[in-house]
C-alpha cells in the first residue's frame, strides 16, 4: 500500500479485537471484491510525469502498477475505505481462490507496442485496473466534461507534482494529438518485436500490470 499512507500498517495493526474501522455506508458499493485487473485505461504522460511515477515507486520499494491502483482506489473511495479494504481483505486486497493449473505453458518471443509518429516526448501507457474503478473515473471525467485519460493524468500531475503545476503546461509537444488519437482508439499502435524497436527515435508503450 501507499507507504506514506501505510506507517499504519504493521504486523499487529489489527491485534486486539480486529480494526476499528467501521463501516460509513449501507448498502454495496460494488467494491468488496476489486483484485480482477479486467479492464485497461489508456493514457499519456508527459515525461517529468513518467519519471516522478517511476522514482517514486523505486523509492517506496513497490510497483507502479501497485501504486497507482492503490491511488485511484483513494481518490475514488478515501483513505477511509482503502484501509478498510486492507484490514479486512476485501476490495483492491480481495484474495480470490487460486485458479486450477492446467499445466499448459506457452513461450513466445517479447513484443512491443509502438504508435507511430509519437517520439519520445510523450510516454503513452495502459493500465490495467478492476473495471468498477474505470467506470467510476468515467462517470468523474463525464461530470468534468473532459476525456477519461486527460482526466486521470490531471490527478497523478496534481499527485505526484503538486496543485500548482497546471497539465497545459505539458500541452506543447506535437506529439500530444498522436497521443490523444490513441488514447481516444482512433488509432492503434503497431505491434513489433522488441529487438527491431528503434529507442533511439520510438518509445514503446509503457505496460503497468
Amino acid at each position: 500500500m501507499l507507504k506514506w499512507l501505510l506507517r499504519w500498517c504493521k504486523s499487529d495493526a489489527t491485534t486486539d479485537g480486529g480494526s476499528q474501522l467501521t463501516r460509513l455506508y449501507d448498502g454495496d458499493r460494488g467494491i468488496a471484491d476489486l483484485h480482477d485487473n479486467d479492464a485497461e485505461l489508456r493514457l499519456w504522460l508527459p515525461e517529468p510525469l513518467r519519471m516522478a511515477l517511476d522514482q517514486t515507486a523505486k523509492e517506496l520499494i513497490t510497483s507502479e502498477s501497485q501504486y497507482l491502483r492503490e491511488l485511484l482506489t483513494i481518490y475514488l473511495y478515501g483513505v477511509h475505505e482503502i484501509l478498510r479494504m486492507r484490514a479486512n481483505k476485501t476490495g483492491l486486497y480481495f484474495v480470490p481462490p487460486p485458479p486450477l493449473d492446467n499445466g499448459i505453458r506457452f513461450s513466445k518471443a517479447p513484443m512491443s507496442d509502438v504508435i507511430p509518429g509519437l517520439g519520445k516526448n510523450i510516454i503513452a501507457c495502459k493500465l490495467r485496473l478492476p473495471s468498477k474503478m474505470k467506470i467510476d473515473l468515467q462517470f468523474l471525467a463525464e461530470r468534468r466534461g473532459i476525456p477519461l485519460g486527460r482526466f486521470v493524468r490531471e490527478i497523478l500531475v496534481q499527485h505526484f507534482l503538486g496543485h500548482t503545476v497546471w497539465p497545459d503546461r505539458f500541452q506543447e509537444h506535437p506529439e500530444q494529438q498522436i497521443a490523444d488519437n490513441w488514447v481516444d482508439g482512433r488509432i492503434e499502435a503497431i505491434r513489433k518485436y522488441s529487438d527491431q524497436v528503434d529507442r533511439d527515435v520510438e518509445t514503446p508503450v509503457k505496460d503497468i500490470w
